[in-house]
């Protein structure tokens, strides 16, 4: 039986911003978690030298959930460093473990955002929804949030109840 959604974060700080989303999120949606941080993942290599680190064990236990969540604030109109380490590895599934990678077609893949302002910049999302279509995924949307006052602002609730919806 498939399980239904993971989030996997990507951040350089793993209890900021994206995390209060995300936290939020998990309130009220049963969502397994994953933070790149604690996993060493190895820049992707051609000569895929960096095969026993900690990437395909983590997709393979990815490709078990039906509606997964990529997660990371936005740094310079991209994602994060480490989402991008991950994201660029999924090369290993489309090039030496295609078992693998064809796993995730047919999988509703969503982004979890956040930045210091209210502005959703769409070239970040599109890094997100092409990697969904190369892949065979459907991109389902995302979550954009920011702060005030160290806090999610009540004028994001209708966003945050429109994803939640589209997870249960």
């Amino acid at each position: 039986m498939q399980k239904k959604v993971i989030i996997i974060l990507g951040s350089s700080r793993s209890h900021g911003d994206t995390r209060k989303l995300i936290d939020r999120v998990r309130e009220e949606v049963d969502a397994d978690f994953i933070d790149l941080n604690d996993l060493k993942i190895s820049y992707y290599d051609y000569e895929h030298k960096n095969q026993d680190d900690d990437f395909l064990p983590t997709m393979k236990r990815v490709v078990e959930y039906d509606k997964i969540i990529l997660a990371s604030p936005v740094y310079w109109y991209s994602m994060s460093a480490v989402m991008k380490t991950f994201v660029d590895r999924f090369s290993d599934l489309i090039r030496i473990h295609k078992e693998v990678g064809r796993e995730l077609r047919g999988k509703q893949l969503y982004t979890i955002s956040s930045s210091s302002d209210s502005t959703v910049y769409d070239n970040f999302l599109k890094a997100f929804e092409l990697t969904a279509e190369y892949l065979g995924m459907d991109y389902d949307g995302y979550l954009y949030g920011w702060m005030e006052n160290e806090k999610i602002p009540n004028s994001l609730n209708p966003a945050l109840k429109t994803f939640i919806d589209k997870l249960k």
